[in-house]
C-alpha cells in the first residue's frame, strides 16, 4: 500500500502531511519526480518480481510484506545494500538490529528504518485498560517497567484476576464478558518467545545461521504462556475460524483489561471511554531484556537488482530516511502517538522502551523458512499447545529451508 509512503496531494493529517513533504523536498533536492504504484490486492508480497527477473529498471524501491522480501532476496531480484556506498547503515536512521540479524556472509538484502513508520507501528506492545485497573485496586505497571521488574509471573497473576463473568450466566464468553487478558493468533503467541531472549534462527560466534529455536527455556515459555491462555480468564482470538468470536474489539469495547497488541493501534481506540496505557511485554524472566517484534504484516525495503544506477538511488534513498527521521518519525511518534493519542506522559516513556527493545529475528521475518516462522500463530491453533511434538514435525523443512 502506498498510504504511509506518498501522496499526490497534501493531506490534511500532520504524519501524512509530513510525508507528502518529505517527498517534495527530495524531488527538489535531486531534481527527480517521485511516482508510486500501488500492488495489486491478490499478488502484493511478489507483485514486482516478474518485472525484475525479465531485467525491467522499472522500480528503485519497493516497500514489501516483510516475509515476502526474502522471496526476492533468493530469486536473486535484490541488490546486496553492502555494495551500495551511498546508503550509510550506521546512522541511526536505519534499524542497527536487522543491519545486525539480516547479514549473513556479508550481504544484506533487507532494510528498515526511518524511511517508513510501518515499522514502528507494527511493533508488539501491551496495552491496558485504567478503569478496569482501578476498580480492582491494582497500581498501573509502569513502576514495575521502569525498574525492571514487570515479568511473565507479575503479568500472568493480573491476566488472571482480570476476568469477570459480567452476564452471570456461568460461562465466560467473549461476546459477553470481561477477560484479564486478550491477544490474537498473531501477536502474544509469538511475541512472548523473544521476551526471553530466544530466537528461531540466530547466528553463532562465526557468523553463521543456525536453528535455535528449540531449548528447555522454549519449552518453558510456550508452556507458560499458553498455560495462560487455557485460563477462563484469557481469550486468544483465532481468525478465520468459524467456532470463534468475530465482534467488536474487546478492548475498545472495555472488555479486557489487557490487551496484546501493535503501537500503531493506539490510533484506533482515540474514541475509546475508558482511558489506557501503552507498556512493553512483560520479561519473561527477570534477568532477560525487554523485547518486541515488528509483526509481519509490516514492510521491508528491497532495492531491485535491475536499478541501472544504484548510487544515485542509494543517495536518493538515504535522504528519504534521513529527512524521515528528522520530520516523519517525529510527527507520528511525538505528536500523532504520544500526544493525540496516549493519554499520559508515563505511557510516553514506555514507548521509548518499546521502540529501543525491537528485535529482528530471520527465522520469523523470512517467511519462507518452513513452519517454524509462524509457529506462535501454529501452536495458538492447535488444541494442545504442543511445541515439543511441532517442532518435531517441522525441524526437517526448516533445516531445508537454512
Amino acid at each position: 500500500a502506498t498510504k504511509d509512503q506518498y501522496f499526490e496531494e497534501p493531506p490534511e493529517d500532520v504524519v501524512d502531511d509530513a510525508i507528502y513533504r518529505r517527498n517534495k523536498q527530495v524531488e527538489e533536492k535531486y531534481g527527480i519526480t517521485i511516482t508510486a504504484a500501488e500492488s495489486s490486492h491478490n499478488n502484493y508480497e511478489t507483485d514486482a518480481l516478474n518485472s525484475i527477473l525479465a531485467g525491467d529498471d522499472a522500480y528503485d524501491i519497493i516497500f514489501t510484506h516483510s516475509r515476502a522480501a526474502f522471496a526476492y532476496a533468493v530469486q536473486g531480484a535484490a541488490y546486496n545494500v553492502h555494495d551500495i556506498e551511498t546508503i550509510h547503515l550506521d546512522k541511526p536512521w536505519w534499524s542497527q538490529n536487522i543491519v545486525e540479524s539480516c547479514t549473513l556472509n556479508g550481504r544484506l538484502y533487507v532494510l528498515d528504518g526511518d524511511i517508513s513508520i510501518n515499522g514502528l507501528s507494527g511493533a508488539m506492545c501491551i496495552l491496558f485498560n485504567k478503569r478496569i485497573f482501578d476498580e480492582l485496586g491494582y497500581d498501573y505497571p509502569y513502576e514495575l517497567v521502569r525498574d525492571g521488574e514487570w515479568t511473565f509471573d507479575e503479568f500472568a497473576y493480573l491476566a488472571k484476576k482480570g476476568g469477570n463473568d459480567l452476564n452471570g450466566d456461568g460461562v465466560m464468553n467473549p461476546a459477553d464478558d470481561q477477560f484479564g487478558f486478550n491477544t490474537s493468533e498473531w501477536n502474544g503467541p509469538i511475541n512472548i518467545l523473544y521476551t526471553g531472549g530466544q530466537k528461531i534462527y540466530d547466528k553463532n560466534e562465526e557468523g553463521r545461521l543456525e536453528l535455535t529455536l528449540y531449548s528447555n527455556k522454549t519449552v518453558e515459555i510456550f508452556d507458560e504462556f499458553f498455560s495462560l491462555m487455557d485460563n477462563e480468564a484469557c481469550f486468544l482470538h483465532l481468525t478465520n475460524d468459524p467456532k470463534n468470536y468475530d465482534g467488536p474489539n474487546l478492548f475498545s469495547e472495555g472488555r479486557a483489561m489487557i490487551a496484546g497488541d501493535n503501537l500503531g493501534s493506539a490510533q484506533g481506540f482515540r474514541n475509546m471511554d475508558d482511558d489506557f496505557g501503552i507498556i512493553p511485554y512483560p520479561k519473561f524472566d527477570e534477568d532477560d531484556e525487554y523485547a518486541t517484534i515488528v509483526n509481519g504484516h509490516a514492510h521491508l525495503l528491497v532495492i531491485p537488482i535491475t536499478v541501472e544506477d544504484v548510487e544515485r538511488t542509494g543517495s536518493i534513498i538515504e535522504a528519504l530516511c534521513a529527512i524521515g527521521s528528522r520530520d516523519v518519525v517525529p510527527a507520528f511518534y511525538d505528536v500523532s502517538l504520544k500526544t493525540k493519542y496516549a493519554r499520559d506522559e508515563e505511557s510516553e516513556a514506555m514507548m521509548d522502551i518499546i521502540k529501543d527493545s525491537v528485535v529482528y529475528d530471520i527465522g520469523y521475518v523470512a517467511g519462507g523458512v518452513g513452519g517454524l516462522s509462524s509457529v506462535g500463530r501454529e501452536l495458538a491453533r492447535s488444541t494442545t499447545h504442543d511445541f515439543a511434538s511441532y517442532y518435531a514435525a517441522q525441524e526437517s523443512s526448516a533445516q531445508i529451508a537454512l
